[in-house]
């Protein structure tokens, strides 16, 4: 089974949808767990409303996928805290990449729109600052299917993350290299995405690979942090460089910098706390 969202197109390990998702050729199916419909759902010229009240979001997600054609990957951290989970929302008439924005909020989660028209697709990382996950690149245990692990295809995944115009294949890209067995390669690989990539999205995934490597230089990261438009990548920058404070001084230098004069409040305010976080005794 597959399951549908946000940034990028990716195969999905999901869960499997609950015996009463009703998914027909009627545009506005209840989905229902009794007499009482938990979930309604019409999709309507590429546009979503949605009516749920404690729902199952795994359920919701797959459903919207079908009817939309929106691709959903969710990771294993991702797929466990899923499991179970239910929501509440009311949503009218909204961009089927504004519901999945919707559903997925809280969660490290990249949604692509390569162009118009096209179905969104998205890959769920797992919910952000929960306690004792793992790094979204730990998440990735293997190689994409037919993705041999050698040296010729880390070239291969290489160029096409940083040439292919569709920022889905980018995206999938990305993962490839993750999930390489020659991580020196796919490293060199990553810096360099870091320096040419433009999708505010698969920088901030891209930055999620990195993450975890502290031998990785701090040109690319302190670059992001101070000159990117996008504020949500130079949150994420900054942040991979609040894990570098104790060993290069270059990092709690672009955190002042930023936390005294980033043009973006909620930036200045993300700096200011990896800051206090660090001067905690």
């Amino acid at each position: 089974m597959r399951c549908a969202a946000g940034v990028a197109v990716l195969v999905v390990a999901c869960l499997v949808a609950p015996p009463s998702l009703r998914a027909d050729d009627d545009p506005a199916d209840d989905l229902r767990a009794d007499d009482t419909p938990p979930v309604t759902l019409t999709v309507n010229g590429g546009r979503v409303s949605l009516e749920a009240r404690d729902a199952p979001l795994p359920a919701i997600l797959d459903e919207i996928g079908q009817r939309t054609g929106a691709h959903v990957q969710v990771d294993k951290t991702a797929g466990a805290q899923l499991e179970g989970e239910t929501v509440t929302l009311t949503l009218r008439d909204v961009p089927v990449e504004d519901a999945l924005r919707q559903l997925l909020r809280g969660r490290d989660f990249v949604l692509v729109v390569s162009s118009p028209g096209r179905p969104a697709e998205a890959h769920v990382y797992g919910r952000s600052g929960q306690a004792g996950a793992p790094p979204p690149a730990a998440s990735v245990s293997s190689a994409p299917a037919g993705e041999p692990v050698d040296r010729a295809s880390v070239a291969a995944l290489r160029d096409r993350a940083l040439t292919d115009p569709d920022p889905g294949a980018r995206a999938r890209a990305l993962e490839g290299l993750a999930a390489s067995a020659d991580q020196r390669a796919a490293r060199d690989a990553m810096l360099e995405v870091l320096e040419r990539e433009s999708n505010p999205g698969l920088l901030q995934r891209a930055l999620d690979i990195v993450g975890a490597d502290r031998t990785i230089p701090l040109e690319p990261l302190v670059n992001l942090a101070l000159g990117n438009p996008a504020p949500e990548v130079r949150i994420k920058a900054l942040t991979q460089l609040g894990a570098q404070v104790a060993r290069d001084p270059r990092a709690r230098q672009t955190l002042e910098a930023s936390a005294a004069n980033d043009p973006a409040p909620g930036v200045r305010d993300a700096a200011r706390a990896l800051l206090q976080q660090f001067n905690a005794p």
